[in-house]
C-alpha cells in the first residue's frame, strides 16, 4: 500500500526526541516527510504523524511567542514589479502587473535567535544581544520547518514586496537612498556585521527590517519569467514532489537584501534567489500567518489544543 510506505518513510524523519525536538538533523528530509503524509490525503495518518505528531504544540508556541509579534495587513491590491523601461541589469523584475492579496498577518520582525530556539535551543544560547540578532545561516528548509513548528509559514513572495513597500513607487520604503539608513543596516552602515532587530525606524506598515541586515527567503520557486504569467491572485509555491526541491537544487527566493547589500539590492523589488539549500551568515527570515489560520491557531493555543 502506496499509504504504509509513506508512513515507514515519514515515522523516523518526523520523530521527536525525549525533549520534544525533531530526532532528524536534516529538516529539507523533515519537510519532504510533512509534505509526503499530507499528500497521501490519510486523515488519520496526519493527525497521528503531523498535527499530533511532529508539529504537537504548534498552537501554544503559535500563541505564546508568535502572535504578539504579528501585524495585521488587510487585504489589497497593488502593482508588483518594475515597468520595463525602468529596468536597468535587473532580472525578473518586470513585467509589472497586478497582484491581489487577502488579508495576513506578518511579523513585525525577521525570526531572531531567541525565536529560532523554539526548534533550535542552540540558537538562543549566547548574549541579550546575541538573542535579538536576526536568525541567519539558515537554509530554506531551515526556515519552512520551523515556520510550520510555530504554526506559520514562510511569505510569497508577492505577500514580502506589498509588506515592505506598501504598493507605494518609490524604490524604498522611502522616498529616496539618502533616507535608506534610517530604516535599514546594510553596506553603508552596518559595519559588516548584522544588529538586533527592530533597531531602524518601521515602514509604513509598522514593520522593520525589511530592507538590509539579513535577505529574506520567501515560500516561492523562483522563474525570471514567472512576472509575464503571474496571475492576478498569484499562489503560494508549496508543491515539494518535484525530484529537484528534495535535493535543493530548486532557488527559492530571498528578498529585502542584508548587511553587506548595497543600496540597489535593498529595493522594495529586487529579486534574489538561491538553492533550497543553501544558507548565508546574512541570510534569515520572517513568517506569516493567513489571517483565519492564525485565529484558529491562536484559539488552539488558548484552548490548549
Amino acid at each position: 500500500m502506496i499509504g504504509d510506505r509513506v508512513v515507514a518513510y515519514a515515522s523516523p524523519r518526523l520523530a521527536l526526541d525525549r525533549a520534544g525536538f525533531p530526532a532528524c538533523p536534516d529538516r529539507a528530509e523533515i519537510y519532504g516527510a510533512l509534505q509526503a503524509v499530507r499528500r497521501t490525503g490519510d486523515a488519520d495518518a496526519i493527525t497521528e504523524l503531523v498535527d499530533q505528531g511532529f508539529l504537537a504544540g504548534a498552537g501554544e508556541r503559535f500563541g505564546g511567542h508568535v502572535a504578539p509579534l504579528l501585524r495585521r495587513i488587510p487585504p489589497g491590491r497593488f502593482q508588483m514589479g518594475t515597468p520595463a523601461g525602468e529596468l536597468r541589469h535587473f532580472c525578473g523584475e518586470s513585467p509589472r502587473h497586478e497582484v491581489e492579496l487577502p488579508a495576513l498577518a506578518i511579523s513585525r520582525v525577521p525570526v531572531t535567535n531567541q525565536l529560532f530556539g523554539l526548534l533550535d535551543p542552540a540558537r538562543a544560547a549566547g548574549s541579550a544581544d546575541q538573542r535579538q540578532l536576526p536568525v541567519v545561516d539558515v537554509s530554506w528548509f531551515d526556515a519552512v520547518v520551523f515556520a510550520a513548528w510555530v504554526g506559520c509559514r514562510l511569505p510569497s513572495e508577492a505577500e514580502w514586496e506589498y509588506a515592505c513597500g506598501g504598493g507605494a513607487d518609490s524604490q524604498w520604503c522611502c522616498d529616496t537612498a539618502d533616507r535608506l539608513p534610517q530604516f535599514a543596516w546594510y553596506s553603508e552602515n552596518s559595519q559588516d556585521r548584522p544588529h538586533p532587530v527592530g533597531t531602524r525606524e518601521p515602514n509604513q506598515l509598522g514593520l522593520f527590517d525589511l530592507h538590509g541586515n539579513a535577505w529574506e527567503w520567501c515560500q516561492d520557486d523562483y522563474a525570471a519569467d514567472f512576472y509575464a504569467r503571474s496571475p492576478v491572485r498569484a499562489p503560494v509555491n508549496d508543491d515539494p514532489a518535484r525530484p529537484a526541491e528534495a535535493t535543493g537544487q530548486t532557488h527559492k527566493v530571498a528578498r529585502g537584501g542584508g548587511f553587506y547589500a548595497l543600496d540597489e539590492m535593498c529595493r522594495t523589488r529586487f529579486r534574489l534567489h538561491d538553492p533550497a539549500r543553501y544558507s548565508a551568515l546574512d541570510l534569515g527570515f520572517r513568517i506569516v500567518a493567513s489571517e483565519r489560520a492564525g485565529a484558529e491557531t491562536g484559539a488552539q493555543a488558548r484552548e490548549g489544543g
